[in-house]
């Protein structure tokens, strides 16, 4: 075997530096350029080359997938003439493939060395520095000073801009207004998993009723990271979806966005996920649109004469 000995560059090497292909702030990247985030997650293989990624197989809280380098080699995947998918693969084999996939991540995930990283990471974002604590309440505070906000019953609304703040306007909201959305909570955990388990807005107690659970977004994207099964409907801030997009759940399930628009003065647009296999129509309230066609609520920035 011929080995040739190469010479390091002194110093530590800048992934940057090194790949002129990665994207980053200040940089005009040629085409075809990517994030160093978009090579991490579960790539398919055919003859060994990474083909198409499929992290929504091992995604349950939506980002978990870049603590992983993984590649799946499967010899009878079908391309597509670009070789750049597999979708041209019998959903018989995809399936096979992906149980298998889950049953290795599932492995991974109950052993005691991914607790002991959840451990560390944990250990981690506790540790905090005054200094770091300075810069990001200087942040938080500019954030705030710039916040669209709204009076409603002499509460005032904050517009979100993650999925904790969409969560936090929700339960303000139902507060005040107890019957804005169609189901009455039953328990709520964002920290990981199903947000929250409701049930119909009814006199039925929560032991004869049946339960379901609702998923908070900020913004709505054709990949779900959760099941439809159980699912009552979704709230989210905006959506980037339009009518007649698809969006995919965890289970390889597809359903179609339907978008209706008001019937009347005191209708509001509503926004659907339908499968024509399924019964249960799941409503995706769109707050961006909903409140202000709802409660006549308008969103603007605080000004100086603001007190809240």
């Amino acid at each position: 075997m011929l080995r040739r000995r190469v010479a390091m560059p002194q110093g530590r090497i800048n992934k940057y530096d090194s790949n002129p292909m990665l994207r980053r702030p200040g940089y005009n990247a040629p085409e075809g350029a990517y994030t160093v985030q978009d090579r991490y997650g579960l790539w398919l293989c055919k003859d060994f080359i990474p083909i198409q990624r499929k992290n929504e197989w091992i995604t349950t809280k939506g980002s978990e997938f870049t603590k992983l380098h993984a590649f799946v080699n499967c010899q009878t995947l079908k391309l597509t003439a670009n070789r750049g998918s597999v979708e041209n693969t019998p959903a018989e084999i995809l399936q096979d493939v992906e149980t298998v996939v889950r049953n290795c991540y599932q492995a991974i995930t109950e052993s005691d060395e991914w607790l002991q990283l959840n451990y560390l990471e944990e250990e981690a974002e506790g540790y905090n520095t005054v200094e770091k604590e300075k810069k990001n309440f200087a942040l938080r505070v500019d954030k705030a000073n710039k916040s669209n906000i709204t009076i409603y019953k002499n509460n005032v609304l904050v517009e979100p801009k993650r999925e904790s703040g969409v969560q936090s306007l929700v339960v303000q909201l139902m507060t005040v207004e107890p019957g804005l959305f169609p189901f009455s909570v039953v328990d709520y955990d964002t920290h990981e998993g199903i947000d929250i388990i409701v049930k119909a807005n009814d006199a039925v107690p929560v032991s004869g009723s049946r339960l379901y659970y609702v998923e908070f977004k900020y913004l709505l994207s054709s990949a779900f990271n959760h099941s439809f099964e159980n699912l009552h409907s979704i709230v989210c801030w905006d959506t980037e979806l339009k009518h007649g997009d698809i969006v995919k759940d965890v289970n390889r399930e597809e359903r179609k966005l339907a978008v209706v628009a008001p019937q009347d003065a005191t209708d509001y647009t509503r926004y659907f996920l339908d499968n024509p296999r399924k019964a249960h129509r799941i409503e995706v309230f769109v707050l961006k649109d909903y409140l202000p066609q709802k409660l006549k609520v308008d969103f603007r920035p605080r000004t100086a004469s603001d007190i809240h």
